[in-house]
Parts: structure tokens; sequence; C-alpha cells
């Protein structure tokens, strides 16, 4: 499904969203539940599975890294991921929230670990996208913003009609930073929010934090 000009969602089976992004030096992927759904959107546009040169994972949630090391072994495409979510993404242990919960959902859907090809800084940009880190949800989530569009990864959350929800502090690693990291999406003042969940928000209407 065609989100925006050149960008396509990945069928999640409701897991979570993926997209395969079309920039001028080839393609992104964003986020990966599942390998072989990110091929088959890659291959409905007609090009070969090489032309994905970057899987940017926008936090280490199992249900969005599942797919990401299948995904670079039939690619070759490398993986960058925020410097301060690298080492749990490459098998390191686990935040102390929520750690034996992890555990058994990494061990449940046989997540394997990835050892990032390129660490992601604040302000970075990657083929064209900026990087925005988002802390909270984890320590390294991130967002990626171009000319208004915003993907939000779990920093941010939409329902299935496209409103906006701020996140859930049960699932963050920080709750407060994770409130406040909505501010740094505020002021871009976005047209068109993409998520890790729910439906795409366009011209969204972003809720206070102080409410």
């Amino acid at each position: 499904m065609e989100a925006a000009t050149g960008i396509h969602q990945v069928d999640g089976r409701g897991m979570s969203n993926g997209y395969v992004v079309e920039t001028d030096d080839g393609l992104l992927a964003v986020d990966v539940w599942s390998a072989g759904h990110t091929l088959d959107t890659i291959r409905a546009l007609g090009r070969p599975a090489q032309d994905l040169i970057l899987i940017v994972i926008t936090h280490w949630h199992p249900d969005h890294i599942r797919g990401a090391a299948e995904l670079r072994r039939r690619t070759g495409a490398r993986v960058a991921v925020h410097e301060l979510d690298a080492a749990v993404l490459a098998g390191g242990e686990f935040p102390a929230k929520g750690r034996r919960m992890q555990q058994v959902i990494h061990r449940v859907f046989r997540i394997r670990p990835v050892a990032a090809d390129l660490l992601l800084h604040d302000g970075d940009d990657v083929v064209g996208w900026q990087v925005v880190h988002m802390p909270g949800h984890t320590a390294g989530s991130i967002a990626l913003h171009r000319e208004g569009v915003v993907f939000t990864g779990d920093a941010m959350r939409c329902d299935r009609h496209g409103r906006v929800l701020l996140p859930d502090a049960g699932l963050s690693l920080d709750p407060e930073a994770a409130v406040r990291s909505v501010e740094r999406i505020r002021v871009l003042h976005p047209d068109l929010l993409l998520p890790g969940h729910g439906a795409a928000a366009r011209l969204p209407h972003i809720p206070t934090t102080d409410a």
C-alpha cells in the first residue's frame, strides 16, 4: 500500500507497520516484522531485492526487528540503529524494566540479534531523511523526518482511525522522557505521521503533553 509518494507500507499482519521507501540512492526499509513481506513489497515495485541498501530500526523492540537479520542476509543491506539501542539489538542485556517479558517474547518469536552496521545519532542524515532522537519508549528510539513526513516508530502512536495518541507509559522505558519527546515532533509541524502502529495521520493534531 502506498502511504505517500514513494513510501510503501509493508503488510505487518497486525504486528507492526514497516515501510519501504524509494530514494535516489536505492530503497530504504524502516522496521521489519517480516523479511518475506518486506521483500514482497519490493518485488511489487518491480525492483530486485538488492536495491534495498539500508534497514533503519526505529527501536529494538521485537515487533520492529524480527525480520531484520533475515532481510539483511537476503539483500546485503546495511542495518542502522541509534547508538543507545545498538547493544540490545545485537543481543546484549535487556533493560531492567520488562526484562523477563522481553526474554520470553524474544525466545517465542526466535528473534535473531543483529549487530548494526551504522550507528545513528540525533541530526544525522540517512539517505535524505533526518534522524530525530526520541528517547523514552526505549533509550534509542528515533523518528525519521523529511519534508513534513515523519516515521515515528513507537515514539508516537496512532489508533486505527489515524488519531494521534500520546506514548503508552506502561510500554515506555522512561514514560516522562517519552512524553517530552513528543514535543520534538510537534515543532516540526508535520503534514503526515507514519507510525509503527495504527493508521497514518494526515495533517495530524498532536495532543498536548500537559493534558
